[in-house]
């Protein structure tokens, strides 16, 4: 049964992100068994919790405790600075009551760091498909990984996929993964049908012209933090826009044949649609030196 209440509180509160109001969006329509998402609350949405947990009266869930978050406020020379802007509360939902008992076993087993246990018990409760979560544990041996990709191949393929199939929250075993293509299908013709508005907003492509700063390159590292590919044919860089989007300054994954120093300056254009964004990088203009974070708490993130 559609909660359609649910649904249209999730497409219209301030303190969701879009991957999250999807989530909700799904969840709500019947077609997600279970669903995390964070609650951002700041001085424009005082009273959405309560009445978010209105909508959940009827539903299976449990809700952290409240922490503190923080938002990149500006950008000085070589500092960016973060501010604190309110707490966020992580919600769990579960179309049952066994989905929350798979829920704590899924939490006993990452705590044991059982992680292959743990994954396992997730992919039943998110209803992603084996073949995926097979893989994704596989993954979990690092010798594999290095085997079977090189650096450039590893991160290209987290970012086709997210493209290939932007509806879904697993990581899919291959671009051809058939069960993955049907869920894709299934989520998008559920939001469709039950969100056409925020269907509309989400598919639509939003364009950015920003110069955007170089962070430190992501990487995949063995227990001695040394990095897998020792030799890299590519790089994955976290990237800050200097310029505001919608009142924020996004971090945006940028994947280049190119090697960049921390804090290389790009006039760039970036195309955003769903939960990803396309990166044209058109010029270095800059070399910022000493780039650094000036921050007080963790970011957004469970502890488990």
């Amino acid at each position: 049964m559609v909660q359609q209440g649910l649904s249209t509180f999730a497409e219209i509160a301030h303190g969701f992100i879009d991957s999250d109001r999807l989530k909700l969006i799904l969840f709500a329509a019947g077609v997600k068994p279970a669903a995390f998402a964070a609650l951002k609350i700041d001085s424009m949405n005082l009273g959405e919790k309560y009445r978010f947990e209105q909508h959940l009266k009827d539903i299976v869930f449990v809700a952290s405790k409240a922490r503190s978050f923080e938002e990149i406020s500006k950008i000085e020379k070589n500092k960016i600075y973060w501010s604190f802007n309110g707490v966020w509360i992580g919600y769990d939902l579960f179309n049952c009551y066994h989905g929350l008992k798979q829920f704590k076993e899924y939490v006993k087993y990452v705590t044991m760091q059982n992680h292959d246990k743990a994954d396992r018990i997730a992919g039943k409760l998110y209803g992603y498909p084996d073949c995926c979560v097979e893989n994704f544990i596989k993954e979990h041996d690092l010798n594999y990984l290095k085997e079977k990709y090189t650096c450039y191949e590893y991160y290209k393929r987290l970012h086709d996929s997210v493209r290939r199939f932007p509806f879904v929250f697993h990581t899919p075993c291959s671009k051809n993964c058939t069960a993955t293509a049907k869920l894709n299908n299934l989520y998008k013709h559920a939001l469709k049908k039950t969100a056409p508005k925020f269907y509309k907003e989400f598919s639509r492509k939003k364009s950015l012209k920003t110069d955007l700063i170089i962070d430190a390159e992501s990487d995949v590292f063995d227990k001695n933090r040394n990095t897998i590919w020792p030799s890299k044919d590519g790089h994955e860089y976290p990237t800050i826009a200097r310029t505001p989007f919608q009142g924020h300054h996004y971090l945006y994954a940028y994947l280049t044949k190119k090697c960049y120093e921390r804090g290389t300056v790009l006039g760039s254009k970036v195309d955003m649609r769903y939960n990803y964004a396309d990166i044209k990088a058109y010029k270095t203009k800059d070399a910022i030196k000493n780039l650094m974070h000036i921050r007080k708490f963790q970011a957004l993130g469970r502890k488990f």
